[in-house]
């Protein structure tokens, strides 16, 4: 027991102590959050003797989610954990996007909503091609109701538990209206298809608690222990979710930081950690302001420009790393001025490349970067460039097993029945689409109702049927081999060509993927709800190039942060809008908060963007540091 409480300072250890009622714990920037957390979870095990099948641990993403399973998994083996027989070893822990797909699996037939359990969850690919099958079929120009933005409206909705029908009635002007329209029957194809998106995930969980009372009331008493991270990025349905299950024991602890809250873009409201005390009145509140990543003044620059915001929590964060180098904000005269210096610095410093991170606003800016970068023969890493999982090939093996798995998946279908090539052409399936479809199986008995189908149609049904009988009784990665095999994909790509042999290879690393699972179910879930950030790997010897949204969670020694110029960061949008301007400062406190060491503000007089030549003035959060000593922060003109 000692050892859990063993190197926590007293905030941690105050908060790993207070494990009844509602918990609010304000986790500044580098303060120890996560052992905070698995302490915590720990504890409650092995001091307080709850069992790991009563507690539940949410976080955002896959990589923190595996980093905590890692963590309490090491910390119950020092304690020497006993477990009755049977009992689960640890906590019910996953992200919400995972957790809420495995409580449907189970549970959806037993529900009142339209899907069977063996249901497809669609990625944004499929989510657009979907939207562009619909605004096509309702005879709309696709250049007016752009794919991308009719999904980006339709989930903005969802993020606040508006469905179609409530959106109907809140629809003002022609262009909403036809929204609606689409949005309507999207929610009807989503249904028919046997699928969900991953707001769907969450909303539909949350329908199934609130239409089965028996159902909420089994899992309240199975999670007797919740515990949120991240709870400033929580939209409506999470916070819905989260309300709903503590609402019987009210053992609920979240975890987060207002001031890192970016992604008010996709729901999320940072306002919930702000009213957790109005929400739960006799909460106990715990502030952890010692940082243990970055340098004094680091810090000093992070908080000089986060005091800025009016919407804000009061905390100040503090360290004892001392530290002879200063914040260092650059002037360069353009972009390519920008990358030549960061890579001057790369060669001088010396360091591992894992330990240097080049972060931006916008994707666009990545460009120069890596010209650069390749020109001087540096080894990086492009994060939020095209996914492993978003690559055509990969796609379209994906496609096969979720279609077998799932025979109402219209849209996995679409993709599939003519890859490889077959001969079956838009018009084909256009004509005989409803027909195609409500088969599904070429089975003897129904050979008479398609006579008038092209025989190269028939041919692809009874591939799929004969293959669809082998799914029971093989595994994911032995169903690639088949499907490989069956349709000549294989065939089809072992051209001789080099991009050919790359995309086999790709093929194979899915099935190295695919190897891990016995269950489909859990195989297409992994593939469906992998996230960017997951395949980074500190060991890595390369420079890192991301946007500041995808550096949160992270930490290196060096940190260049570029472009901070007006209309960059902040970006020009926000111009308008006083929260979406405080957003835009807790992005640039999130990027400067990543350094542990060294960091470096850069801003350009010119700049080569969005196709034009423009001239930039420097970001108003420079300003907003400028005021500090030459110790803390050093400008270079």
């Amino acid at each position: 027991m000692l050892d859990i409480l063993n190197g926590l300072n007293s905030a941690q250890k105050n908060a790993v102590l207070q494990t009844e009622g509602p918990v609010l714990i304000f986790a500044g920037a580098g303060s120890g959050k996560t052992k905070t957390l698995i302490h915590r979870l720990a504890y409650l095990i092995t001091g307080k003797k709850v069992s790991p099948f009563r507690i539940l641990a949410v976080t955002f993403t896959n990589k923190a989610a595996q980093e905590m399973i890692k963590r309490i998994d090491n910390l119950l083996k020092i304690e020497n954990c006993k477990l009755k027989i049977g009992e689960a070893k640890l906590p019910y822990m996953g992200t919400f996007h995972s957790i809420c797909a495995k409580i449907l699996r189970r549970e959806i037939d037993h529900s009142l909503l339209k899907y069977t359990n063996n249901f497809t969850i669609y990625d944004s690919d499929d989510q657009k091609q979907l939207i562009k099958r619909i605004v096509k079929d309702l005879k709309y120009d696709p250049k007016k109701f752009n794919p991308g933005l009719v999904l980006t409206l339709i989930s903005s909705a969802k993020s606040e538990l508006v469905d179609s029908t409530g959106y109907k009635k809140i629809a003002y002007d022609y262009f909403t209206r036809i929204i609606s329209e689409i949005y309507t029957v999207y929610e009807k194809r989503l249904v028919e298809n046997n699928a969900m998106d991953f707001d769907d995930l969450l909303i539909n969980v949350v329908k199934l608690f609130k239409t089965t009372p028996e159902m909420l009331e089994r899992y309240q008493n199975q999670f007797q222990y919740i515990m949120v991270d991240e709870y400033q990025d929580t939209n409506e349905p999470q916070y819905q979710l989260i309300k709903l299950l503590s609402q019987k024991t009210k053992n609920i602890c979240v975890v987060g930081d207002d001031f890192q809250s970016i992604y008010s873009w996709r729901g999320a409201n940072f306002r919930n950690i702000l009213n957790f005390e109005r929400d739960f009145p006799n909460a106990k509140t715990f502030k952890l302001e010692q940082n243990y990543r970055s340098t004094e003044n680091i810090l000093a620059g992070a908080q000089a420009l986060i005091k800025n915001n009016r919407v804000r929590s009061e905390k100040k964060l503090w360290t004892k790393i001392k530290s002879n180098l200063p914040v260092t904000v650059l002037e360069v005269e353009d972009e390519n001025e920008e990358i030549d210096f960061i890579i001057r610095e790369i060669k001088a410093l010396r360091q591992k490349l894992n330990e240097i991170v080049v972060l931006y606003r916008t994707n666009a800016q990545s460009r120069s970067l890596e010209e650069g970068l390749i020109k001087a023969n540096i080894l990086y890493r492009l994060i939020g460039g095209i996914r492993f999982y978003e690559r055509k090939e990969v796609k379209d093996i994906i496609a096969y097993l979720r279609y077998l798995f799932n025979p109402s998946d219209r849209v996995s279908m679409e993709r599939i029945i003519n890859v490889p090539p077959r001969g079956i052409g838009r018009k084909t399936l256009q004509n005989f689409q409803f027909t195609i479809f409500n088969l599904q199986s070429i089975s003897n008995d129904k050979i008479s109702k398609i006579e008038k189908i092209p025989s190269k149609v028939i041919d692809f049904l009874k591939m799929i049927d004969n293959m669809r009988e082998k799914i029971e009784f093989k595994t994911p990665a032995e169903m690639i081999d088949l499907i490989m095999y069956k349709t000549g994909y294989k065939k089809w790509l072992d051209d001789g060509t080099i991009e050919n042999e790359s995309r086999l290879e790709n093929i194979l690393e899915l099935k190295t993927v695919a190897s891990q699972y016995q269950t489909f179910e859990e195989f297409l879930e992994k593939v469906a709800l992998v996230q960017d950030t997951d395949k980074i790997n500190s060991d890595d010897q390369a420079v890192t190039l991301m946007t500041l949204h995808s550096a949160k969670g992270l930490e290196f020694e060096t940190v260049f942060v570029v472009g901070l110029e007006e209309g960059l960061l902040p970006h020009r949008r926000s111009f308008q809008d006083e929260s979406e301007l405080e957003e835009e400062r807790r992005l640039c406190y999130v990027g400067m908060t990543r350094a542990k060491n060294r960091l470096y503000l850069i801003y350009s007089r010119n700049r080569f963007i969005f196709g034009s030549f423009q001239y930039q003035s420097r970001s108003r959060f420079i300003d907003e540091i400028a005021h500090l000593d030459g110790e803390a922060v050093e400008f270079i003109v």
